[in-house]
């Protein structure tokens, strides 16, 4: 599976003013607090200058990190971290020799992890803060055999296993002080419902718009809300530079009932063998992070993939209703909002035979 990403830059989902100036995400604010990360995290330029210059290696091999060229989503690992570790993580992970195979860094919300020996990204993990801790929204992989280890093979790897293994390596560039059971957060258990209706009208916190990976306004559900919020609605979104397929970001309602819009990008079925089931429950989930981010405890969801997307209908409802009972959040109601009674038919049964 590929995309369309030129870089490894993160977006932020919000921005407020610290104490020193800077404008910081609402995850940094939440790991740092208002004056943001101390001088001495290192960022990716920090790599690539201590794999250059302080070890003796050919420069074929250090000192330059790559991004992920061919990713693949994988599930994200179940595991609640405290903001101490969380902090210990975003320091980076640098290997004392060759016979430490990983490097690690943070840019805002997204931890990326690197093959030290080669300098190739392997794994991109998106956290999200919650009230009682920090928790891993999304996971990619890099599907490039020659880039990978020598036994990965890209047709048969198993996405549980690689799951696993990522878990693993986020204790281990934490320090190791996480212990190696870790807990689950399960704030409370949202009511779901599914409805017939019009999602621009719809009396909740926040409701989720299907955008495409530049934000702009388009044709069904994105172009019909733009159009009831009003211009305002695309300047803001022009400004955020873009979202992933499988991510989200949050905006302002503007003129909408609703006093915030969170747009997610939702994967084209290919046959479900390119990683769409995984990407698809991370539209919702980190649309979930997103309305707590925000505060929001209702929220309003189209039937993410079933129009141009092509993903079929009952598949796209089951992995909804598994997606939002299954993640960590303190929305209290989810709304499925259909636009048609097929589409309402097969989300109240996923609904029913989920409970």
């Amino acid at each position: 599976m590929s995309d369309d990403r030129s870089d490894e830059t993160g977006e932020s989902t919000g921005s407020a003013e610290g104490s020193n100036d800077k404008t910081l995400s609402l995850f940094s604010l939440a790991l740092w607090g208002p004056d943001g990360p101390p001088e001495d995290v290192p960022g990716r330029s920090d790599f690539v200058s201590w794999c250059a210059v302080d070890h003796d290696h050919d420069d074929d091999c250090w000192g330059r990190l790559s991004p992920i060229m061919e990713p693949v989503a994988i599930p994200p690992p179940n595991m609640l971290i405290t903001r101490e570790d969380m902090q210990a993580i975003a320091r980076g992970y640098s290997p004392m020799g060759m016979d430490d195979r990983w490097l690690s860094f943070m840019e805002d919300d997204r931890l990326f992890l690197h093959r030290s020996w080669t300098g190739h990204g392997i794994y991109e993990v998106t956290f999200a803060a919650k009230e009682t801790g920090f928790v891993a929204t999304s996971a990619r992989i890099e599907s490039h055999p020659d880039r990978q280890r020598g036994d990965f093979d890209p047709e048969n790897f198993d996405p549980v296993s690689e799951r696993d293994e990522l878990r693993d390596l986020i204790v281990l560039v934490s320090g190791e002080p996480m212990p190696l059971v870790l807990p689950t957060i399960r704030s409370r258990i949202p009511t779901l419902e599914a409805v017939l209706g019009d999602i621009t009208d719809q009396d909740v916190d926040a409701i989720v718009n299907t955008a495409n990976r530049h934000l702009e306004a388009g044709d069904g559900i994105n172009g019909a809300i733009h159009h009831a919020a009003g211009p305002e609605l695309l300047r803001h979104c022009r400004a955020l530079g873009g979202c992933d397929v499988g991510r989200a970001v949050v905006t302002r309602g503007f003129r909408l009932t609703a006093p915030w819009v969170i747009h997610t990008v939702a994967p084209k079925w290919r046959g479900g063998t390119h990683g769409e089931p995984v990407l698809l429950e991370s539209c919702y989930r980190e649309s979930l992070a997103c309305a707590d981010e925000v505060g929001a405890e209702s929220v309003a969801f189209p039937a993410i993939a079933t129009g141009a997307r092509g993903y079929p209908l009952e598949a796209a409802a089951t992995t909804a209703v598994d997606a939002v009972r299954s993640a960590s959040t303190k929305v209290r109601t989810i709304r499925f909002v259909c636009f048609d009674p097929q589409t309402l038919q097969a989300f109240q049964s996923a609904i029913e035979d989920s409970a």
